[in-house]
């Protein structure tokens, strides 16, 4: 038996170091690597991850506590994303309102906005007065099929009123439902002053202006301000005339339409645009399994033989055109299955039961479209899967070719051929699971903060072929998607793959009998080439293909040198 992966000498101390970093993420995002370093030193008593400790120690007793402190620490992180996010993106509100029932129902901008829930009843709705009548007079009062769309300002929110300018559409029939677009405007001190500037106002009539804008009255204005009542008025007389409006609400709306055209108009470049961290649905099929579980899978390319693709921890199913052309001119598909949890597949109901429902998906696959025999691609941390799948569909597996693939870690040995965060996963995976998810929950949290390419860099930041590969589009496109796919649902999928990759599944590896090929890169650095040669040494039907200059991206790097290497096993 093998030495445990667990923990030398460990204090309290470490822990609070590790607490005080955990409470650092909200307030430093960019912190997350002396998170990182935390653990390590609290798993192994360094940072390199390579003290083993005494067998049988296991640091889970801790896992009611790293659960409340993950809770409390994933909550300051995902308020802190949301009051950083532009005002107008977290109010893009839309509310329907059913004019035979009066029922409204909205999306979760408006919830957030008008602070209340859906579905409710028209006469609860919280905007202020004078919007509630004129949407009862044009909705309810007036059922002419010619009705306009119309933009009125109002005023939203119970406890915290805000000025918003809302588009009213007309129903698509008289007992249709019509749409309300709220926009929120946030009135800032240089988006007044362009108003102030465009009307020709002086400061005093700008001041004015503004606590009109805030809904306040002349009398509450005046004592606001310390001036008569008298001079207010006055001043609202010059701001009426220099705009050339009758009413002080025309102002009010010719303010907000200018605010609305302004906001559409930056000073400066438009800051990037956040993700949304969602799976890709191009080529997505799904079938319903015999454990009653809705099983994703994708069809990437147009070619006719098949090859069943195996997925790793953090790389989808997805590839840039270039490569799905690749594929179509040797005449070959993938059919990619999402693991359980992954993308769209539901989960496995269970830890235990989750290699075994991987390997039920992927041949209910196979049965489901028809498809008799062909080889098996597998990718990263796919490896211990695909010797599985492999092994169960026996003469129906042609090939097995792994493409930067990973063997059974099982003793201490291993551990030096693997980067420190891998050692700190192999650790976290055998011995604390507890540990693991709240590094998966803390680092989605604050990586979604931070944003996908800050993701990618500290991943393949210790490999220059990899860096070199991040700077084309297409693939850091893909190697996102990848992310995405693995964090769809929640951090339970990161434990139960990460389990199966990094426990001991020799009995796997030497349950296969068929030919298999192995496709490394020089520079990977998640697990050395050198760790993996040696261990294939005395395995016959095993040949290694070593891609010189390539790291943990050759899959999309060298592609066709890839397919290339499964085409030939088929002949």
């Amino acid at each position: 038996m093998g030495a445990a992966f667990i923990i030398v000498t460990r204090s309290q101390d470490h822990f609070l170091d590790l607490v005080e970093a955990a409470y650092e993420l909200p307030e430093q995002p960019e912190a997350f690597e002396t998170f990182i370093q935390s653990i390590k030193v609290y798993l192994f008593g360094d940072l390199e991850g390579s003290q083993v400790v005494a067998p049988g120690h296991t640091v889970d007793q801790e896992a009611p506590t790293l659960e409340r402190l993950t809770d409390r620490v994933q909550r300051l992180i995902q308020r802190l994303d949301a009051s950083n996010e532009p005002a107008q993106s977290r109010f893009h509100a839309i509310i329907e309102i059913a004019r035979d029932s009066k029922t409204v129902t909205g999306n979760p901008a408006a919830e957030r906005l008008l602070d209340c829930s859906f579905p409710l009843n028209f006469d609860a709705l919280p905007l202020d007065y004078e919007a509630m009548r004129f949407i009862s007079e044009y909705l309810f009062k007036h059922r002419q099929a010619h009705m306009m769309d119309k933009v009125f300002l109002t005023t939203v929110g119970t406890e915290e009123r805000r000025s918003c300018m809302a588009l009213i559409q007309r129903p698509e029939n008289v007992q249709g439902i019509a749409r309300i677009s709220i926009s929120y405007i946030d009135w800032t001190e240089k988006l007044l002053r362009r108003i102030g500037e465009a009307f020709e106002l002086s400061n005093r009539e700008l001041s004015v202006l503004q606590g009109y804008l805030e809904h306040l009255s002349a009398k509450d204005i005046a004592k606001k301000s310390g001036r008569s009542l008298e001079t207010i008025k006055s001043q609202s007389k010059s701001i009426l005339r220099k705009t050339g409006c009758q009413r002080m609400s025309d102002v009010m709306q010719l303010s907000a339409s200018i605010a609305y055209l302004l906001r559409q108009i930056p000073d400066g470049p438009e800051p990037k645009a956040r993700l949304a961290w969602r799976t890709p649905e191009r080529g997505l099929h799904t079938f319903r399994s015999s454990r009653g579980r809705t099983v994703a899978w994708y069809r990437v390319g147009e070619g006719t033989q098949p090859v069943l693709f195996i997925h790793g921890l953090i790389q989808g199913p997805f590839f840039p055109s270039n490569i799905v052309n690749q594929l179509n001119q040797l005449d070959l598909y993938l059919v990619c299955p999402s693991r359980p949890g992954f993308g769209f597949s539901d989960p496995s109901t269970s830890r235990r039961v989750y290699n075994e429902t991987v390997l039920d998906d992927a041949s209910e696959l196979l049965d489901q479209i028809g498809v008799t025999s062909c080889p098996v691609l597998v990718h990263q941390g796919g490896s211990s899967h695909g010797f599985r799948i492999a092994s169960r569909l026996g003469e129906r597996c042609k090939h097995l070719t792994l493409v930067d693939g990973g063997v059974p870690v099982h003793d201490r040995a291993s551990l030096a051929f693997m980067d420190s965060n891998s050692r700190m996963m192999a650790a976290a995976n055998r011995r604390s699971p507890s540990f693991l998810k709240m590094l998966t929950r803390l680092g989605l949290a604050t990586y979604k903060l931070r944003g996908i390419d800050a993701y990618l860099q500290e991943l393949y930041k210790a490999s220059h072929a990899d860096l070199r590969a991040l700077k084309q589009t297409e693939f850091c496109r893909v190697l996102s998607e990848g992310i995405f796919h693995t964090t769809e649902q929640d951090a339970e999928v990161w434990v139960s793959d990460g389990n199966a990759a990094m426990e001991n599944w020799s009995d796997a590896f030497t349950a296969y009998r068929g030919g298999q090929t192995w496709v490394l890169g020089e520079d990977a650095r998640i697990l050395s080439h050198k760790w993996i040669e040696s261990y294939l040494e005395n395995v016959d039907k095993a040949e290694v293909h070593l891609i010189e200059g390539a790291g943990n991206t050759l899959l999309y790097t060298h592609a066709k040198t890839v397919f290339e290497t499964v085409r030939a096993t088929m002949t």
